[in-house]
């Protein structure tokens, strides 16, 4: 059994602890730990679990593994005293809110021969690997472009996370946070591209950074692809992709996958999203065999390269070439 201790009892927290319980006699959160003694007792009822002082959970040499569920400007520090300490790492999403801070972590991870898995539950969506199986199975031909789109509201008690209101903790606004979910969608089928141009808007007052964004972009084979953001959309939750081929087209929303080819024809596949057992079963996969993890350090790089080009072109209006690292 994995012995997992969990820094950081806030908002997502509960899913974590949620997912973990469902993983049965693999795994067991046994430490949590807050700079809010009310959120990390509140979190150890809620686990079953013991609130200790962060340094006493690193410390442990019977935990095998830390869940760390922090504000983005935290995960570096965080990470890479798990590492020091021999523990593996699950970190949430995005890696970190700089890039500098996102390579060391995983030469962090390299050094410390210790896994990290970056917390990119869309990944791990039963949509994700069935699309890009008919993309790579020729079913719609040769793929031409990607288009993902994100529609939401956000607020509540999200918004009342003080670091939320400070741009420079955050890393940014809604692409970094809730949208980078959907960056990593895009990436996962059209890989990083060379070429990106944005446009962000802050529609909200009680948004830090932008709540909408709009993202188009070029990759090295002619893909073409467009990203859509928006925070401040006041109704059901959608979450479409399209990929576009020569000979048909897939879309997908979820938990439902269309095949469309020429001529009117359709397939269509009932899915299930996994939420975050999904990179929780991915991470102790890899404990078990020593795999690589589907949502690890290089690809939370891509992801978090991509959305600092988009600030790039979005600050300066200009197109902003992925050739060498953006700027931030």
């Amino acid at each position: 059994m994995v012995r997992v201790g969990l820094v950081g009892c806030g908002i997502i927290s509960g899913m974590h602890l949620d997912a973990w319980a469902q993983v049965g006699e693999q795994a067991r959160v046994v430490s949590v730990a807050d700079i809010d003694p009310e959120r990390a007792a509140a979190a150890a009822e809620r686990s079953g679990a013991r609130a200790v002082e962060v340094e006493a959970l690193l410390a442990d040499p019977e935990i095998d593994a830390v869940d760390l569920t922090l504000p983005h400007h935290l995960h570096r520090d965080y990470t890479e005293r798990a590492f020091a300490a021999a523990k593996h790492v699950l970190c949430q999403k995005p890696i970190a809110h700089t890039l500098d801070d996102a390579d060391a972590m995983i030469a962090a991870s390299q050094a410390a021969e210790r896994t990290l898995v970056i917390a990119e539950a869309t990944r791990y969506d039963a949509l994700v690997p069935k699309a890009r199986e008919l993309v790579d199975s020729g079913a719609i031909g040769r793929p031409l472009a990607v288009q993902v789109s994100m529609n939401w509201w956000q607020g509540g008690e999200y918004l009342q996370t003080p670091w939320r209101f400070d741009v420079g903790l955050m890393g940014g606004g809604a692409l970094v946070d809730g949208g980078i979910h959907y960056v990593d969608y895009l990436l996962h089928y059209a890989g990083l591209p060379v070429e990106v141009s944005c446009f962000t808007r802050r529609v909200r007052e009680a948004y830090a950074g932008e709540d909408l964004a709009f993202v188009q972009a070029r990759h090295a084979d002619g893909l073409l692809s467009a990203l859509a953001i928006s925070a401040s959309s006041r109704h059901t939750p959608s979450y479409p992709l399209r990929v576009w081929g020569d000979e048909g087209s897939v879309i997908a929303e979820r938990g439902r996958l269309v095949l469309r080819r020429e001529r009117g024809e359709e397939e269509t596949f009932e899915l299930q999203h996994s939420g975050m057992l999904g990179p929780i079963r991915d991470f102790l996969a890899c404990l078990a065999t020593g795999g690589r993890p589907l949502s690890g350090g290089p690809e939370a790089w891509a992801n978090l390269a991509y959305v600092h080009a988009a600030y790039d072109s979005a600050e300066t209006g200009r197109v902003v070439r992925l050739d060498s690292p953006p700027t931030g």
